[in-house]
């Protein structure tokens, strides 16, 4: 039974990592960025970006810092 718990622990965190891997992907920051950020990092920077999309909706000055990919 311990053995069954352990897998499923396994296979959580491993859908957890990957669901965190491509949320930092689409944040308009360059991968080499992205691709060393911590999960509280990218939740804390994935609540800022959508706040500032709510604040500034005009998508029009988002396209510099995506560009920057």
């Amino acid at each position: 039974m311990k053995e069954k718990s352990k897998n499923a622990a396994r296979s959580r965190r491993e859908k957890e990592n990957a669901e965190f891997l491509e949320l930092a992907k689409l944040l308009p920051l360059p991968s080499a960025i992205t691709s060393q950020l911590d999960k509280a990092s990218i939740i804390r920077l994935t609540t800022s970006y959508l706040k500032m999309r709510a604040v500034f909706p005009d998508e029009s000055i988002y396209l510099h810092i995506e560009n920057d990919k």
